[in-house]
């Protein structure tokens, strides 16, 4: 199209030459090259603005109306006896209680509707030694999704970064995995938080994050040698915000190699023991962090004491899966990655979303308790996050 508007702007442009004297010639010549150009200019913009917009488009079949005080929840739904997931439920399956006040659900996605996952991966100095088991399981585990499911992969050490954006090409996410490497220090808390803030922001329906890592991150190791500038306070409530459930994998390397258990894991030949004192390359293991005393999380409040780095990361680990409604796993080895990922793959396949608009619409940044339970279901059990912090008006 473009060379076809060119063609008629160069005969435009000869035509209106021949026709004048030579005192307006060169004027004209001007007007029409001027002309030109911006033709061609508008023509360029064509094809990247089809692409955006086919880019931004929704999935066909499946809508969500967003509205400004809308809660959004992704659900999973398990038998208690079987622990198998529960399909074919429909809006008025559900029953959904906000401070123990029953809300009308008004949107509501199906399990068959598209969602959108986001592979966090710990790759520290500490997992190189089983990079290549990571790299295949996750591999596996993406080739378990549905075909338009879309998959984004984040890696992380001392910072993060999102290496390959929400797509449905699986060649492209297998490509990507593979170019992989291990290095740096854990600021795991940080990673989630970008991942929370930016990388899921603006995106609609159902979602989740999957986050692997042998990960304690290095505020709970003395602050060496890349800490995390987040607290897990601030994360937690961010968490606690978040409508994307959370499933969480930690590998805990202490006394165990990527074989399995052993006295201590090295980072291959030459590699430094991770139970080293404190004068090693992982200083203050053995150190008793707490957290924030000011933190208004009484669930946090609970893990200050006496606690192991890896028995508090362990815990906030859960804390983070049980708030989004996810699960936590610990493998006792590598090799039962892949597992775990086909696990979370069903988890997936069988999830719903639900929205409402709260009847309590007061704007006091108070926290408000979600319940969700199955109608004529008493065995059926829901995993979704467990509320809310209300908006706040400005001043108040």
């Amino acid at each position: 199209m473009l060379a076809r508007i060119l063609a008629i702007a160069l005969i435009f442009l000869l035509n209106g030459s021949a026709s004048t004297n030579s005192s307006d010639e060169s004027g004209v010549e001007t007007e029409s090259r001027a002309m030109i150009t911006a033709i061609a200019r508008e023509v360029s913009r064509e094809p990247a603005a089809r692409k955006d917009q086919q880019r931004e488009a929704p999935q066909p079949g499946y809508s969500v109306k967003v509205a400004v005080d809308s809660v959004f929840l992704n659900a999973s739904v398990q038998e208690r006896n079987t622990n198998r997931s529960v399909a074919g439920l429909k809006k008025e399956d559900f029953l959904v209680y906000e401070d123990g006040v029953l809300q009308q659900v008004d949107q509501f996605l199906p399990s068959e509707a598209p969602f959108n996952l986001l592979l966090l991966l710990d790759v520290s100095g500490s997992t190189g030694f089983f990079l290549h088991l990571m790299r295949g399981a996750s591999i596996d585990f993406i080739r378990q999704l549905k075909t338009n499911d879309r998959v984004a992969i984040a890696a992380f050490s001392a910072r993060v970064d999102l290496i390959e954006n929400f797509t449905t090409d699986r060649a492209k996410v297998d490509r990507t995995l593979q170019r992989i490497w291990a290095g740096g220090g854990t600021a795991f808390y940080d990673a989630l938080m970008t991942c929370v803030n930016e990388y899921l922001r603006g995106i609609e329906g159902r979602s989740a994050i999957v986050v692997f890592t042998d990960g304690i991150d290095n505020q709970l190791e003395g602050g060496y040698p890349s800490p995390s500038q987040t607290t897990f306070d601030e994360l937690y409530r961010k968490i606690q915000e978040a409508e994307s459930i959370i499933y969480t994998i930690f590998l805990d390397t202490i006394g165990q190699n990527a074989s399995g258990p052993t006295t201590t894991a090295r980072g291959g030949a030459g590699g430094v023991s991770r139970r080293e004192s404190s004068t090693g390359s992982y200083p203050d293991r053995k150190r008793n962090p707490t957290l924030d005393p000011s933190t208004p999380n009484p669930e946090s409040r609970e893990l200050q004491g006496e606690l192991a780095p890896y028995e508090l990361a362990m815990k906030q680990l859960q804390m983070i899966a049980d708030q989004t409604g996810g699960r936590m796993y610990s493998p006792r080895k590598i090799q039962e990655l892949s597992g775990i990922y086909s696990e979370i793959a069903s988890d997936l396949r069988i999830q719903y979303q639900l929205g409402y608009n709260p009847t309590n619409r007061a704007r006091d940044g108070l926290w408000r308790e979600i319940r969700v339970k199955i109608k004529n279901h008493p065995e059926a059990v829901v995993r979704t996050r467990k509320g809310y912090y209300a908006r706040k008006d400005a001043g108040g």
